[in-house]
């Protein structure tokens, strides 16, 4: 692919997400950010927006969107226990061809709401993990082990098929089938990530201890219920942990001790959760999460942002940099309250949604690219679009 040069107004760009004002120009060759630079020397003129990086979507269940709402009036563990919960019924019965109908239309969702990163848990086993074989590069799928002892027979296949396990409790296992679980995901260079503490139930139980004494998660789920001794480990050790905070508000599962996890510098993430509840609109997330912690004294939009667009637990670092992977967000700019905005990140934050996505470029290749783009500019971008 030949050299791609993008001139727009600006940007949220680096590590620490520092508002740039343009013009700048985005040059992308091959799958890489070759330089991002002050001036008009784009060959498209897309001045009309801001770029940012995709948004990453870290904790999310997608199966269970083939029947919205399902259970609505029951509690967490009739709904979503594993195995017994009313979805793993509904998941049962459903067939592979609605299943894949139901995980197209998720990734579409999520794609044009400027979602470019996401990890799902994927529920039944192996036997689902051949679902959606289409995927996005950056859509990273976790195997839920089907079974809850003698995971060693299932494991292997497991990792052989998708990105890491996705461990629904540490409480399910036994010390040896958990360390089954390390070892085997290790060795095959895969991920580990698992819920912890969603209820005051398991943190009772000590499911992060029990985790911790076998290995080292990638990123630790929910946290609701952890304590500052407990949050300041996970800082400690660099174990991101993944907010769902719509999700807990649903489930009445509490939330998460927000000012804590600011003060403790521990790393965050943001994710869905259950699509059957939630739906999986990420700026919706980081909205709450602005307000939740607002609420407790934390005033932070940038640390919100970085919540927002963290793609640490699946390994990524997800900025827009030179020399970084060409995975951009193109978000519309002039004539919206983002322009007019006296603070660029609260207002992408409060503000942000679909409707403000102009186009998401993944690999170096534009993956959504929405109608608020002039038709003359989608038709010469037509070429770069895959």
């Amino acid at each position: 692919m030949t050299e791609l040069s993008i001139t727009v107004a600006g940007g949220f760009v680096g590590p620490s997400l520092e508002f740039v004002e343009g013009p700048l120009t985005l040059v992308v060759e091959e799958n890489r950010i070759h330089s991002i630079s002050r001036g008009l020397r784009g060959a498209y003129d897309m001045r009309g927006y801001v770029i940012m990086p995709p948004l990453a979507n870290m904790h999310t269940h997608i199966l269970d969107y083939v029947s919205p709402e399902v259970g609505w009036d029951l509690d967490i563990d009739s709904v979503v226990g594993e195995p017994y919960g009313l979805k793993y019924l509904v998941l049962s019965k459903a067939g592979s061809n609605l299943l894949n109908m139901v995980i197209n239309e998720a990734v579409k969702s999520m794609l044009t709401s400027g979602v470019g990163y996401v990890a799902e848990f994927r529920e039944l086993g192996v036997k689902n993990l051949q679902l959606g074989r289409a995927r996005l590069k950056t859509h990273y799928v976790f195997g839920m082990p089907s079974k809850h002892e003698r995971v060693s027979d299932e494991v292997g296949e497991l990792v052989r098929y998708s990105d890491g396990i996705g461990i629904s409790s540490p409480h399910y296992f036994t010390l040896e089938d958990l360390k089954t679980i390390f070892e085997v995901a290790r060795s095959s260079g895969k991920l580990v990530h698992s819920h912890i503490s969603e209820t005051l139930e398991t943190r009772e139980e000590r499911d992060l201890e029990k985790l911790l004494s076998v290995g080292k998660p990638d990123a630790v789920i929910h946290g609701v219920w952890l304590s500052p001794e407990e949050l300041q480990l996970l800082k400690d050790l660099r174990v991101t942990l993944v907010l769902c905070v719509r999700s807990n508000l649903w489930f009445m599962s509490g939330l998460p001790k927000l000012r804590s996890i600011y003060e403790l510098g521990v790393d965050v993430a943001l994710g869905t959760d259950n699509l059957g509840w939630v739906k999986p609109d990420l700026w919706r997330e980081a909205e709450l999460l602005s307000l939740l912690a607002r609420n407790l004294g934390v005033n932070d939009p940038v640390w919100v942002l970085r919540a927002l667009t963290n793609a640490n637990p699946v390994g990524v670092q997800n900025y827009v940099v030179e020399g970084g992977n060409a995975n951009v967000l193109f978000v519309k700019y002039s004539g919206t309250p983002l322009e007019r905005a006296h603070n660029k990140h609260l207002a992408l934050v409060k503000r942000g949604g679909h409707e403000l996505v102009a186009a998401l470029m993944l690999d170096g290749r534009f993956r959504y690219v929405g109608d608020s783009l002039e038709k003359t500019l989608r038709e010469s971008l037509r070429h770069y679009v895959g």
